[in-house]
């Protein structure tokens, strides 16, 4: 069924008895117009999916290794820069080198990435789009499970849901056969997949063993290159089986990448809670006194609510003005000029006002924010005198960062220290208004 777009020009004028029925125009014209998007929205979508169908091209961008055609967007063409490349990938792959093994290669020998080599082409121009520079394992897979290089396309893998990409099932695919030059033969790509396959199926097959709670999973990284540090599990025949963090640079990026860092993970964990107490002890000490200096939590708010309320007083007072003024202007007191002059100037000292309000009502929310955060850090300060345990909810409540560095210094980035700044900025604004 075609859905026909019906543009509605009336006027809208909520004075006039003749529009009453645009109670029930308006509701109808966003129906028709709504209607109207999801039409042509269907049309593009079948006009893409013939496309897919007819063997065209529809991405944006263009697989790493294939260029557009000049004179025509939907047809792909070989980058023999690029080609080169995917070739030795998959020769690598087939001699059994397994993903990081290319990975640390490609790396070494000075590749440009994917993302970073379209960039001198010119096709991605956005700086949040081009990654650090350097090959992972996950971009290594995905060219070499492509099938595109066999110059076969494969399209419609992905579709919108609820405005989310998800991945679709096989069977709403789009093949079509030697649609472009290929890189590489299809013998040779099914031979990758077989190794791929057996790589992937050993990798489960392998005894899984159970592991600790990570406590500082997204937190901890290296002070040299910047990169999430690895936790490892040592099992030990003899004694029981720790855990250790290091940096795994040289071996997923390239060698001499980063002078890496490594620490068991349990001389960590005691010099953190080390570090946590201390830090602990010097920020309450320093907020308690200015806690002290407010004198009680209760005299804090009543100065602040006074405050409001005055300022509310002073709204109210002029609003007031602002109606003398209309009476100046008509009982001729006033010139129309100077009736605009001092209503702006009215309208202006209650925007001001009413910004000093705002500003006073986020002071009270952090004055009850700041006394709660003091409580809660308090016993957080005496859990760790009274067991060093730390817990993951602890961590991830009063650390933000954790750096190590090769000569095992650790730099921490507490969370609840810059809180305590902005709460007593926020209130020191309050008490200065």
């Amino acid at each position: 069924q075609k859905v026909r777009f019906i543009a509605v020009n009336d006027r809208y004028d909520s004075s006039s008895p003749d529009n009453a029925h645009d109670g029930i125009i308006i509701p109808l014209r966003n129906m028709i117009n709504e209607a109207y998007a999801m039409d042509i929205a269907r049309k593009i979508k079948a006009q893409q999916r013939q496309a897919m169908k007819d063997g065209k091209y529809v991405g944006g961008r263009t697989p790493y290794g294939y260029l557009k055609a000049p004179d025509d967007c939907h047809q792909l063409i070989v980058d023999p820069v690029a080609a080169e490349v995917v070739k030795t990938m998959f020769q690598w792959a087939a001699e059994g080198a397994g993903l990081n093994t290319i990975a640390v290669r490609l790396n070494e020998a000075g590749y440009l990435s994917p993302s970073h080599y379209k960039r001198t082409l010119g096709e991605i121009t956005h700086e949040n789009l081009v990654g650090n520079g350097h090959w992972q394992t996950r971009t290594v897979a995905k060219i070499l499970r492509a099938e595109v290089y066999t110059g076969d396309l494969v399209q419609g893998v992905s579709k919108i849901i609820d405005h989310k990409q998800v991945r679709a099932s096989a069977d709403e695919w789009t093949t079509v056969r030697g649609t472009h030059e290929a890189i590489i033969s299809r013998e040779l790509f099914a031979a990758v997949q077989k190794a791929l396959d057996q790589a992937a199926q050993q990798a489960k097959d392998r005894e899984i063993h159970s592991w600790s709670p990570n406590l500082l999973k997204g937190k901890i990284f290296c002070a040299h290159c910047g990169r999430s540090l690895h936790r490892q599990k040592c099992v030990r025949r003899k004694s029981q089986e720790v855990y250790v963090y290091h940096c795994i640079s040289n071996n997923r990026i390239k060698k001499g990448v980063c002078p890496g860092a490594f620490i068991f993970e349990k001389e960590l964990l005691d010099t953190l809670a080390d570090m946590i107490q201390e830090q602990l002890d010097t920020t309450l000490g320093q907020y308690s006194l200015g806690l002290e200096n407010l004198s009680k939590e209760a005299e804090e708010q009543k100065n602040i609510q006074a405050k409001i309320a005055s300022r509310k007083q002073e709204i109210q007072q002029l609003r007031t003005y602002q109606r003398g003024l209309y009476e100046g202007l008509i009982q001729n007191h006033l010139s129309k000029d100077e009736y605009f002059t001092f209503k702006e100037k009215y309208e202006a000292k209650i925007e001001a006002i009413s910004k000093e309000i705002e500003q006073l009502k986020a002071g009270l929310a952090i004055l009850a924010k700041q006394l709660e955060q003091y409580k809660m850090l308090s016993q957080d300060a005496q859990h760790i005198k009274e067991d060093r345990q730390l817990t993951a909810a602890l961590i991830d409540r009063l650390i933000d960062r954790v750096e190590v560095s090769r000569e095992k210094r650790i730099t921490v980035r507490f969370r609840f220290q810059s809180e305590f700044e902005h709460c007593e900025e926020v209130l020191s604004q309050c008490r200065n208004m």
